[in-house]
C-alpha cells in the first residue's frame, strides 16, 4: 500500500471533527467516482436537503399542488386519503398510508408528467397573472412530505392513464439523476374507490399521490381532514367561487379572517353585530427605475405615467388594501373546544393577527412584524403599532397581482412574503399605519370600558352581613356606642320601613305587623350593608339611613375610585382583606356622617364629599392611572392580554 492510499484511508475512518478544512475537503472527494461530471446539482444530498426546505405544515405544502390544480383549468380538486392495509409495528389501524389529490384539470401528456417532477420545469414563468410560476411546487412540496411521488394523468381524447414518478430511495450519492420515464398505469385502488363512491369520472386531469408520507403533520385522517379544511377555507377565499375543494368529501367553504365577505362561513352582516370596514384603499403603483437608476415603487398619480415601451418601468399593478374591525365579543377566546361562532372566529385570527398578503386570490403569509425601530421611522417607514392581544380583534389585508412580485419578495415556495423598504414607505404616505394604530387605540379603549363594566357588574351586595360589616357591628358592642338614627332622618327611616313592610307583606302573604318586625330584626343583625350605586357624576359613596335604621355605604361603580381601587381588589386573588379593610374605613365615614345632629354641620359634609372630596379624589386617580400606565405601548398591550381570557393570554406570549 502507498503513503497516498494508506493516508486516503486513514482519512475515510477518521471523524470529521479530527480533520483539517483541508482534509475534510480531500475526504468526500476521494468518494466521488472517477467518471464523475459535477452536476449543478448532487442528487441524494439535495433531495434530503430540500425535505427540510420551509413548508410549515402539510396544508402549506399541500396548497402546491392545489395550485397546479387551478393553474391546470380544473373546475374540481379533491383530496383523499388511504388507511393501511397491513399495519406495520406502532401504526394505528386508523392512520394515514397515503395522501391523494385528485383534478378534473387538463391533464398533462406523458413527458410534461415526466418533466413535472423535475425543479424549475413550469410552464408559466413568463406569464405573471398565473398563481404558480416557479416550477418548484410539485417536486418541491411532495419530496418535503413523502419520499415517493406518483403522477397519474390523463388528457381528454387518450384512452390510457400515464404514470410518473419521482422516488428518492431510488437517487444515488453521486452521478446525474433522471426523472425514469413515464407508464401506462391503473389508478390505486384507494382512488378508484373515492371516484366510484362520489360518483366521479377520471376523464382528463391529475391526481398526485403522496405514497407512505412520513412528514406530515397529523397521522390521523379525521385531524388531518381538519388541518386542510381550516386552512384551505382561508387560503383560497377569492377563488373557491372558480373551483369546488374536497377533503374526504367535505366541501371547502371560504372563509375570510377579515369577516367582511358576505356569504363566507362565520360572516355577521354588521348590523347585526358584525365587523366593519374601516378603510379601504385601491393604489395604483409602478416600479420603475429613477432618474439616478435605482428601482423605486411609486403611486401613479396619472395613468400617462404609463407607459409599456418604457426601458425603465419593471412592473405596474394595483395594490388593494381594507382594514376591518370587530366588534366586542365578535371574535373571543374560550378555555376549551370552540364552542359557537365567535370562538372559532377567534381560533381564525389567532392565526392569522397582522396583516395577510393575498397574491393573485391566493394567501400567501400573514405578517405580524412590523418596521418598528427609530432607524426605521426615521427612514419614512411608518409608526406602526405593537401586534400583541388587541390585534385579534381588527383584521387588515394587502391583495396584489404577480407583477408586482419583486415589490413583495415573494419566495419561489409561495409561503413567505419579503415586502421592501418601499412598500412600507408607500403604505406609510397612504395612512396605512395610522389607521392600524387608530384600531389598536380603539379596542384597548372598548375593552377597557367592557372591563370596568364586567366589574362593577360583580360588585353587589352580599345576600349575608360580610367580614368588614361584621367586624363594624363588633367593634359597637365592644365600645358600647351603637349608632342611633338622628331625629332629622327618623320620619324619612319610618316611612321607608313602612313602605317595605307593605311591599314584603304582599310578597309573603303575612300582616304588615310581621313584615314589619321582620325588616327591624334584620337591621339589628346586620347595622352595616356595603351597597353599591351607578352615577357618572356623582360622589364616590354615600352614606344612607336604610331599613330599621340600618347604616348602608353606597360604593359609586361609575366613580374613578372604584375604577382604579376598589374594582382591582375585587379581582385579585389576594385582596379580598385589603378590600374588607377598605370596606370598614367606608362604614366608618358613613357613621361618622349620618349620627350628626346638627343639620348644618350634616350639610356641610356632605358639601365636602360630593363637592370636595369627590371631584379631587377623582382627578387624582385619572392622574395615577396614567401615572402608572405602562411606558411602552407593548407592555400596556400584554397586560391587557393578562386581563382577558387566560388562553388569550397564553397565545399572545406564544407568538411573541
Amino acid at each position: 500500500m502507498t503513503t497516498t492510499d494508506q493516508n486516503t484511508t486513514d482519512l475515510n475512518t477518521t471523524s470529521d471533527r479530527l480533520l483539517t478544512e483541508v482534509e475534510r475537503q480531500q475526504k468526500y472527494l476521494d468518494r466521488l467516482p472517477d467518471n464523475y461530471a459535477f452536476p449543478l446539482f448532487n442528487a441524494a444530498q439535495a433531495l434530503e436537503s430540500q425535505r427540510r426546505s420551509g413548508y410549515r405544515n402539510t396544508a402549506s405544502a399541500a396548497r402546491e399542488i392545489v395550485d397546479n390544480a387551478l393553474e391546470a383549468g380544473a373546475t374540481r380538486v379533491d383530496v383523499c386519503f388511504e388507511r393501511p392495509k397491513t399495519l406495520k409495528a406502532y401504526q394505528r389501524a386508523d392512520s394515514i398510508s397515503a395522501i391523494a389529490f385528485i383534478d378534473n384539470g387538463s391533464g398533462m401528456i406523458p413527458k410534461m408528467a415526466q418533466y413535472a417532477l423535475s425543479w424549475g420545469a413550469g410552464t408559466h414563468f413568463d406569464e405573471p397573472d398565473f398563481i404558480g410560476k416557479f416550477g418548484f411546487g410539485l417536486p418541491n412540496a411532495s419530496i418535503n412530505q413523502t419520499r415517493l411521488v406518483e403522477v397519474y394523468t390523463k388528457v381528454a381524447g387518450v384512452p390510457t392513464v400515464t404514470k410518473a414518478w419521482l422516488d428518492a430511495r431510488d437517487v444515488k450519492d453521486h452521478g446525474l439523476q433522471a426523472i425514469p420515464a413515464p407508464v401506462e398505469a391503473q389508478l390505486p385502488e384507494f382512488v378508484q374507490t373515492y371516484l366510484d363512491k362520489k360518483g366521479l369520472s377520471f376523464d382528463h386531469g391529475t391526481i398526485v399521490v403522496w405514497v407512505e408520507p412520513d412528514r406530515i403533520s397529523y397521522r390521523t385522517p379525521a385531524l388531518m381532514r381538519e388541518h386542510l379544511v381550516d386552512d384551505f377555507g382561508v387560503t383560497y377565499r377569492y377563488l373557491l367561487g372558480k373551483a369546488e375543494l374536497y377533503v374526504e368529501g367535505s366541501k371547502i367553504e371560504p372563509v375570510d379572517p377579515l369577516f367582511l365577505t358576505k356569504g363566507a362561513r362565520y360572516y355577521l352582516d354588521e348590523a347585526k353585530g358584525g365587523a366593519k370596514m374601516q378603510r379601504d384603499w385601491n393604489i395604483p403603483v409602478k416600479y420603475a427605475r429613477d432618474e439616478e437608476g435605482i428601482l423605486t415603487l411609486t403611486k401613479v398619480e396619472d395613468i400617462a405615467e404609463l407607459d409599456s415601451d418604457d426601458p425603465d418601468l419593471e412592473a405596474a399593478g394595483a395594490i388593494y388594501i381594507r382594514v376591518s374591525r370587530f366588534p366586542y365579543g365578535f371574535a373571543e377566546h374560550s378555555k376549551g373546544k370552540a364552542e359557537n361562532d365567535s370562538h372559532r372566529r377567534f381560533e381564525i385570527r389567532k392565526t392569522r393577527r397582522g396583516m395577510s398578503f393575498v397574491r393573485a386570490g391566493r394567501e400567501i403569509e400573514t405578517v405580524d412584524v412590523f418596521p418598528k425601530s427609530m432607524r426605521d421611522q426615521a427612514k419614512g417607514l411608518g409608526d406602526w403599532p405593537l401586534l400583541q392581544s388587541y390585534a385579534y380583534h381588527w383584521g387588515v389585508e394587502v391583495r396584489f397581482d404577480p407583477a408586482l412580485d419583486e415589490i413583495f419578495g415573494i419566495t419561489n415556495d409561495k409561503q413567505t412574503v419579503r415586502p421592501i423598504e418601499d412598500l412600507w414607505r408607500l403604505l406609510t404616505l397612504e395612512g396605512v399605519d395610522k389607521q392600524l394604530g387608530l384600531e389598536q387605540s380603539h379596542q384597548r379603549k372598548m375593552r377597557k370600558e367592557e372591563k370596568e363594566k364586567r366589574d362593577a357588574a360583580e360588585a353587589a351586595r352580599s345576600a349575608v352581613a360580610t367580614v368588614a360589616e361584621t367586624a363594624a357591628a363588633q367593634a359597637d358592642t365592644m365600645t358600647g356606642n351603637k349608632p342611633r338614627v338622628t331625629d332629622r332622618a327618623k320620619g324619612q327611616v319610618r316611612e321607608d320601613l313602612e313602605q317595605q313592610a307593605k311591599q314584603q307583606a304582599k310578597v309573603t302573604k303575612t300582616s304588615i305587623e310581621s313584615a314589619r318586625k321582620a325588616l327591624e330584626d334584620q337591621a339589628k343583625q346586620r347595622p352595616y350593608v356595603i351597597d353599591f350605586y351607578d352615577e357618572p357624576k356623582g360622589p364616590f359613596y354615600k352614606p344612607e339611613w336604610q331599613t330599621g335604621g340600618q347604616v348602608a355605604v353606597l360604593i359609586n361603580r361609575e366613580h374613578a375610585f372604584f375604577q382604579a381601587l376598589y374594582g382591582p381588589l375585587l379581582k385579585f386573588a389576594q385582596g379580598n382583606q385589603a378590600k374588607q379593610a377598605l370596606d370598614v374605613l367606608l362604614i366608618t365615614l358613613a357613621r361618622a356622617e349620618l349620627v350628626i345632629e346638627d343639620e348644618t354641620c350634616a350639610t356641610w359634609y356632605e358639601t365636602q364629599r360630593e363637592q370636595a372630596w369627590s371631584p379631587f379624589l377623582a382627578n387624582a386617580y385619572k392622574m395615577l392611572q396614567q401615572a402608572n400606565a405602562p411606558v411602552d405601548e407593548e407592555t400596556a398591550e400584554s397586560s391587557a392580554a393578562d386581563d382577558e381570557a387566560g388562553g388569550e393570554g397564553e397565545a399572545d406570549q406564544a407568538a411573541a
